[in-house]
């Protein structure tokens, strides 16, 4: 018997028990995506959408994941929202009226869920059950329909007003925001999950809301004004007591920070609702804004002209810019994974 291997062996023993149930260890990856920032690049007219994908940890980028990992393949026009779940990826491409399903971690293709109209936002709500907005007919007949992530097929639709927008979650309620669509319109669905009835339609002061935000218990909208007015004139509404502000001009995008302070971007700023004072404090044109939890940082997707490539500029909540990097045409939605 080889006494003197049995303490070394037990050691090992010892140590590899303790990796095992180490909780601090991190998990092993599972693909190149499993984590990062990913942009989605609307695309220009006549042309293409794509996701941009950028690890912050090593500054790489890559612009066009799905072509890349799908031999070229091209998602269509109008690429319009991102959402991930159970390990899967779900890309809303708004003219081709479907969503494409790749792996979350590896972005190879899927499946895809057709039968949409105009699709623009997609929200999971229970197990493999999710809902998508979008603007039906014309850009005028909205409607919310009701998807079965198991079978990948829509099994309801429920009309609602024009052009509903990007979802908001509270409780059994889901806030959605009426756009306009193609038109106008000045009101957000209150819609119930446990009847799938709408069971109200709030009116508020500004035109066209597109996005919802809490921010001390209360629904605030951001309606961003409409583009054919002389003046297009954003507004913040508090949804509970009605109160608004309008000393912004025409905006885009809303979200809350960790400091309970409301930002949006409008008219070639960035903005922020803090304690009821506005102020814009970032001269930065954003179509859409991301706010990385983790870092507490912005991130401003700037289009450009619409036609070149685009690049997401990142600052921090102090308004001091911190990095950048290129993204694909006309970039909107930033999400964080």
């Amino acid at each position: 018997m080889k006494v003197k291997l049995i303490f070394p062996i037990l050691l090992l023993t010892v140590a590899a028990f303790w990796t095992s149930c180490n909780d601090d260890d991190p998990e092993p990856s599972k693909g190149k995506y499993d984590t990062g920032v990913f942009v989605v690049n609307e695309g220009p007219f006549g042309g293409s959408g794509s996701i941009t994908w950028y690890n912050p940890d090593t500054d790489q980028t890559e612009t066009d994941i799905f072509a890349n990992n799908n031999n070229g393949a091209l998602l269509g026009q109008f690429v319009q929202s991102l959402t991930f779940y159970n390990d899967k990826a779900y890309i809303v491409v708004n003219s081709a009226n479907r969503i494409v399903v790749v792996d979350a971690n590896t972005f190879q293709f899927l499946d895809t869920i057709v039968g949409f109209i105009l699709p623009r936002f997609m929200l999971v709500t229970a197990d493999n059950t999710a809902w998508v907005s979008q603007w039906g007919e014309a850009g005028l007949n909205g409607s919310i329909a009701k998807v079965d992530l198991n079978t990948n097929t829509i099994i309801k639709t429920v009309p609602l007003g024009r052009g509903p927008e990007k979802m908001f979650r509270d409780g059994n309620t889901l806030y959605v925001p009426n756009s306009g669509g193609f038109g106008v319109d000045s009101t957000v669905s209150l819609f119930n999950l446990t009847t799938e009835l709408e069971q109200s339609r709030q009116t508020v002061a500004g035109k066209n809301p597109c996005c919802v935000a809490s921010l001390f218990g209360d629904p605030w909208v951001l309606c961003k004004g409409n583009f054919a007015d002389p003046l297009p004139t954003g507004y913040v509404v508090n949804l509970n007591n009605g109160v608004f502000n309008t000393t912004f001009p025409y905006g885009d995008d809303l979200l809350t920070a960790s400091d309970n302070t409301l930002r949006w971007a409008g008219g070639g700023s960035v903005w922020k609702n803090n304690g009821g004072q506005i102020t814009g404090f970032i001269s930065q044109n954003a179509y859409g804004l991301g706010y990385n939890s983790s870092t507490n940082q912005l991130y401003c997707a700037d289009p450009r002209d619409f036609s070149a490539n685009g690049q997401v500029v990142i600052y921090s909540l102090d308004g001091t810019k911190t990095d950048s990097f290129p993204v694909g045409v006309a970039p909107g939605e930033v999400v964080f994974k």
